[in-house]
């Protein structure tokens, strides 16, 4: 019986159509063999139980696998979770810092000072000593500001009053006030908008000069008028 069997694929060896079917048949089970022996859920494993790589030297991975389930080593560099952890903490910290540096600077630009244009107004020529009532020459330098910044986008405008030290200090405070608002009453007679302007009144608290001169005194008696312009 065995030696029919062997006879018959002897047989069928010599016959040219089965041998070439047989060496396909071979060439086919040899693939086989070769071909990685178990999938481990993401990855394939070799029979050698390591990782099946391809020429580029990754691994061959499964229909299961996923970006969360990469492996380090496995895909050509380590994944980026791995590269994290075995980054040094003093790294980690840096990266902190140099992320934070465009917030903190954003920060210090809305909290900078505004650049104002400061024009000063003598008390001595636009009020009477000791009155708070413009002057027609008061009120032609007031207007003459307001020209000056028409058609040109103003973020705000601070009037301030100033006194020299002659006289009562409460009565130098409530005169420095009261200044402030005539300047402003003024402004927004010739088209300032009242919105973007804020009066104080610093009485004698801010002098420029020295109060023991008639020069001194002069000076000191004044309104400034600061305006932040748009850039």
């Amino acid at each position: 019986m065995m030696s029919a069997n062997l006879q018959t694929l002897e047989g069928i060896g010599n016959n040219r159509p089965c041998r070439k079917k047989l060496t396909a048949l071979s060439a086919m089970l040899l693939c086989i063999t070769s071909l990685p022996a178990v999938a481990d859920k993401e990855y394939w494993i070799g029979s050698s139980g390591e990782y099946v790589r391809d020429r580029n030297g990754h691994c061959v991975r499964t229909i299961k696998w996923t970006p969360e389930a990469a492996i380090p080593g496995c895909e050509g560099e380590e994944s980026k979770a791995a590269a994290e952890e075995k980054a040094p903490a003093a790294t980690k910290e840096e990266s902190a810092t140099v992320a934070a540096v465009p917030v903190a600077a954003a920060a210090v630009a809305d909290s900078a000072e505004p650049e104002y244009t400061t024009l000063s107004l003598s008390s001595s020529a636009s009020f009477e000593l000791g009155g708070s009532t413009l002057s027609a020459e008061g009120k032609a330098a007031v207007a003459d500001i307001v020209a000056q910044f028409e058609g040109r986008e103003v973020n705000a405008a601070i009037i301030e009053g100033h006194t020299d030290d002659s006289g009562d200090a409460a009565f130098n405070q409530q005169l420095s006030e009261k200044r402030a608002e005539a300047v402003k009453a003024e402004a927004v007679a010739n088209g300032a908008n009242p919105d973007k302007i804020t009066t104080i009144g610093y009485g004698e608290t801010r002098p420029i000069a020295d109060n023991s001169t008639r020069e001194g005194r002069a000076k000191n008696r004044r309104v400034e008028i600061k305006i932040d312009e748009k850039k």
